[in-house]
């Protein structure tokens, strides 16, 4: 994949299968119940948002469209302004991918007991995100295991 070509949530996805099965499978800390999935990607500004869900994190990712410029340098942060919040993001330059931007939601998923709750973590996230903060609830990590995130908790 060239600098110039586009990153689509279903690429991300693809080359993290294959991180997972090439240098990922087996170690320790992987949680076994879960794979390689990509959840509510949508536009937003010059990017596309959405969720990474993995065998060993899950982070908010920022994949840019074609108005952001492909030579941001690794470890680089932005913030992001949504109306939950300003996200920081930092940029990751992918050898096969090129340039994207995460921001860690779980840095260990070890805790998630099935791909379904993990589906359901990301999907709260994303709901999340474009709530304003006048309508939205902080929920602390440990909750979302707990309570699933709800209201009522």
């Amino acid at each position: 994949m060239t600098a110039q070509e586009l990153i689509s949530s279903t690429t991300l996805a693809e080359r993290f299968r294959s991180i997972h099965e090439q240098r990922m499978r087996g170690l320790p800390f992987i949680n076994t119940q879960l794979q390689v999935e990509t959840i509510g990607f949508r536009e937003f500004q010059d990017f596309e948002i959405g969720v990474l869900i993995t065998p060993w994190f899950m982070n908010l990712i920022l994949l840019p469209g074609s108005g952001v410029s492909p030579d941001i340098e690794q470890g680089h942060s932005v913030t992001a302004c949504f109306p939950s919040g300003d996200i920081e993001f930092t940029a990751a330059q992918d050898e096969e991918l090129g340039l994207y931007f995460s921001a860690v939601l779980f840095s260990t998923v070890a805790d998630v007991p099935d791909q379904a709750t993990a589906r359901d973590l990301a999907m709260e996230v994303m709901k999340g995100l474009f709530e304003s903060t006048a309508k939205s609830k902080v929920v602390s990590r440990r909750s979302l295991f707990t309570t699933a995130g709800h209201a009522d908790a």
